[in-house]
This record gives structure tokens, sequence and C-alpha cells, in this order.
């Protein structure tokens, strides 16, 4: 009997196994490096008055404050159910922004409430608004804001 052909047979199996085992690690570890991209990106949106992004006017006051308000509604595609915070960014001197309630779990809403005093200056700004979960998921909506000089 030959055998000659067994030895190189099996170690070409061998080696064509331990490839596809390389290769299917590889591959998990993409597939699983992508859909946890995906899911991420799936994963909440916010939005103001129903829109990512929304434009208002606001009146700068020759004394005391005034303030505009817009509901925030953060909500989830996949069932995420990490604790989101709110938060707002880009305010301007003069303008400040509170959340009523600041946090909660998809889905839920809040009141974005935004107040002028009579420092701001007139002129247009972008306020984002932020979103980010307890896992540092974060997505965001923008509120551009007009601020008008109305003392005469």
């Amino acid at each position: 009997m030959d055998q000659k052909g067994v030895e190189p047979l099996a170690m070409k199996i061998f080696a064509g196994i331990v490839l596809l085992v390389i290769g299917l690690g590889i591959g998990y570890a993409v597939y699983s490096w992508a859909a946890g991209g995906a899911q991420s990106q799936l994963a909440l949106y916010v939005t103001l008055d129903g829109q990512t992004s929304i434009s208002k006017n606001l009146g700068i006051p020759a004394s005391g404050e005034n303030e505009t308000t817009v509901d925030v509604l953060v909500k989830t595609y996949t069932g995420y159910s990490q604790n989101v915070t709110l938060d707002a960014t880009g305010e301007p001197s003069g303008v400040l922004t509170s959340f009523s309630p600041s946090s909660g779990t998809p889905e839920f809403g809040s009141t974005l409430t935004v107040r002028v005093n009579s420092t701001a200056i007139s002129g247009a700004t972008t306020i984002t608004v932020k979103a980010t979960g307890a896992d540092a998921t974060e997505k965001s909506a923008t509120l551009n804001l007009t601020l008008e000089n109305t003392s005469a």
C-alpha cells in the first residue's frame, strides 16, 4: 500500500480547516462590529417639535426675560432601553436652556425652555440638542434661533 499521498493530503485538509476557522472568526468579528455600529445608529433619535431641525425667533427684552418652549421627543427604533440624558450646546451669552425632565428611558418627552435676557446680542445662532445614552450612544437635533432686538 502506497502511503506517500496520505500525509500531504491530511496536511492540506488540516490547513484548510485552520484557514476556514480563521476566516469564520474574522467574518464574525466584522459582522459583530458592523451590526453593533448599525444598532448604535438605529438605537434612538431625537426630534424638536417633530423635526430634526427647527427655526424659532425670540425677542430680546429691554429688561427681564423672554422665553419660548420646544417639545423634545426621544424615541427608539430598536427597543433601546438605556437612560438618556438631554443637553444643549451652543447657547450664546444671554441665552439659557433647560429641560423638563432632563433624562428618561425612550420613548419619553421633555420640554426645552429657551430663555433670553437683555444682555443677549441680536443675530442667528444654532443650539444643538443632544440625547446621550448611558452607553454613550448620542443623537442630536438642531434649533436655529434668531434673536431679535425688540427695544426701540
